[in-house]
């Protein structure tokens, strides 16, 4: 059964700036060079998709009427996409000061970006906006459900994941909902959807396993297939966290499917709390400095 829209867990705006201090490692999950390069890799990869995601939203704010409720959490997602990017491009250029290549993979983003606002309509792009942010939510989800993600990482690194993992998992039916108030007709938006899903899957896993391939290549450790097999089985094999999320890519086809049908509340309220606390710190320091 569909869970209603009141149950939608509140956005909140957590202002947290996140440490990323020298004495971070440079493998900074366990040491483990492949590992940490695959979360690096999505780090490069979100301050343009983030971007591209506020921008295929707000362009469909005048469409979604006079739902207050939309319209408020719309706002919060706004604000809460834009924190990310500019958390994580703080992130990338920690990675950039201990060398990595990161101008070079930033510009291979920016260029599917430009080419998508050149030559896609505005609901082909509202629909890849939805379908990323179906991928965002199920790769937060393994993260907050299985601490061994993220074991061993140094506690700067593993902060700014869990912190955005939990407001993934928070804003997920943010942008389905749009499409859904914005695009005319269940046959069109289903078709939308779906087609777009199609289409994403493949670019957006060719790219994120080649910026990971890069990134483990400037290490010098492309031909360490001990770590390779590592990555792998962590992602691929077995109960790995692509293959935990296989269920739900294809729950997205079912032309009922709405995201809050996967109830995560428990997982929000579980980490809700850690954050909300260092978001309100956040804010009183901010008062009292200005």
């Amino acid at each position: 059964m569909t869970l209603p829209r009141a149950t939608t867990p509140p956005l909140r705006r957590r202002d947290i700036a996140f440490d990323f201090g020298a004495r971070i490692p440079v493998h900074w999950l366990d040491g483990h060079c492949h590992r940490t390069r695959f979360y690096d890799a999505m780090s490069i990869m979100f301050p343009e998709g983030e971007r591209a995601f506020i921008e295929s939203v707000q362009h469909y704010r005048d469409r979604i009427g006079v739902d207050a409720s939309l319209q408020r959490t719309v706002a919060e997602f706004v604000a809460q996409e834009a924190l990310h990017s500019r958390e994580h491009v703080r992130y990338n250029r920690h990675l950039q000061a201990h060398g990595a290549p990161v101008e070079r993979l930033e510009r291979w983003v920016a260029g599917q970006q430009a080419f998508a606002r050149r030559y896609l309509a505005p609901a082909a792009r509202l629909a890849i906006t939805v379908c990323l942010e179906h991928f965002t939510a199920m790769f937060a989800e393994q993260m907050l459900r299985d601490p061994r993600t993220l074991e061993g990482a140094h506690p700067s690194m593993a902060d700014i994941w869990l912190w955005h993992a939990l407001e993934e998992t928070e804003h997920k039916a943010v942008a389905f909902d749009v499409l859904d108030a914005a695009i005319a007709g269940a046959f069109r938006r289903y078709a939308l959807r779906t087609s777009a899903m199609l289409f994403v899957t493949p670019i957006f896993f060719t790219l994120l396993w080649r910026m990971t391939f890069q990134l483990i290549r400037h290490d010098g450790r492309a031909a360490d297939l001990r770590g390779w097999a590592t990555l792998l089985r962590e992602r691929l094999v077995g109960s790995g966290s692509l293959v935990r999320m296989f269920p739900q890519w294809c729950a997205w086809f079912r032309p009922g499917f709405h995201p809050l049908r996967h109830d995560s509340r428990a997982l929000i309220e579980r980490y809700s709390a850690r954050y909300d606390a260092r978001g309100k710190r956040a804010r009183r320091k901010a008062n009292a400095d200005s």
